[in-house]
């Protein structure tokens, strides 16, 4: 762990762990997002990501973070009560939380300076769809000089530990794309992958820079937890709650998957699941 995951793991006081700091900070260095910048953060949720890039940014910069969820979803802390401690934390006054759609907040701060940077962090599987990013990425532009997005990639790139991650985000998907069936408890609502993104940038009249990937932490916790989701008993029982039995088959397949891969990982100390890679696109 780098000296900037300690520093920022100290100020927020056990709201992220540190391998969730790192992929963090990860994310931010391989942008290249000078010291100084305004950034504006869409789908900020708790402020994982809000803080280390405020940290990053340094006194001179700041970040601007906007989510739609209400302030009382979230456990064991809600959004809410996480985003007042980080403002109340020593480098709060670099951090301006709004809770809102991002075309409501743009319409509603059109005097605000141009961004910096517009930065989605791992946010976009929870849009309902990849239809629902297209209006965001139009009313960008002309607000922010740079876009970025991360997001996990569909590319396990031969790591068999990620392939259970992979799985049971493609179950999540599966269960939310029924009609009227959405549950706003999942953390994935739908799979957008990069290729999709660089078309609904490219058509939104962003300009395609580059794009990386980068290796999660080992300890990143967040394969351990949907993997988790989707081999409890209540998720299975809830699969089978809906939709028609081809439906109900194709879920249980999903799921059995699932725990087929983790199988194949052998007991302890065998491999550890790992968190599926990031990929991160950049336009201007």
């Amino acid at each position: 762990m780098s000296l900037d995951v300690d520093a920022i793991a100290e100020i927020s006081h056990g709201l992220s762990s540190k391998p969730q700091i790192q992929a963090r900070v990860d994310l931010f260095k391989t942008w290249g997002i000078p010291s100084g910048s305004k950034i504006l953060e869409i789908g900020c949720g708790q402020g994982d990501c809000t803080l280390a890039m405020a940290y990053l940014v340094g006194e001179k910069g700041h970040v601007t973070g906007v989510d739609p969820a209400p302030l009382d979803y979230g456990a064991p802390m809600t959004l809410g009560q996480a985003q007042e401690k980080l403002k109340q934390s020593t480098i709060g006054n670099r951090i301006t939380f709004h809770q809102s759609d991002l075309e409501g907040f743009l319409s509603s701060s059109s005097s605000e300076p141009l961004y910096d940077y517009a930065v989605f962090a791992r946010c976009t599987w929870y849009l309902p769809s990849a239809e629902a990013l297209t209006p965001m990425l139009v009313a960008l532009r002309g607000r922010a000089r740079h876009l970025r997005i991360a997001e996990y990639s569909t590319d396990i790139q031969g790591d068999i530990a990620a392939l259970p991650h992979l799985l049971a985000a493609i179950s999540q998907a599966e269960y939310n794309s029924r009609d009227d069936n959405l549950d706003r408890d999942d953390n994935i609502q739908s799979i957008i992958s990069p290729q999709k993104i660089r078309e609904i940038a490219l058509n939104a009249g962003w300009e395609f820079e580059r794009e990386d990937v980068i290796k999660s932490p080992e300890d990143q916790e967040d394969a351990k937890w949907e993997v988790s989701r989707v081999l409890s008993q209540a998720y299975r029982d809830r699969s089978r709650s809906s939709g028609g039995v081809s439906r109900q088959d194709y879920a249980d397949a999903l799921i059995n998957a699932v725990e087929e891969s983790k199988r194949a990982l052998g007991p302890s100390p065998g491999p550890k699941l790992r968190t599926l890679p990031t990929w991160l696109g950049s336009w201007v």
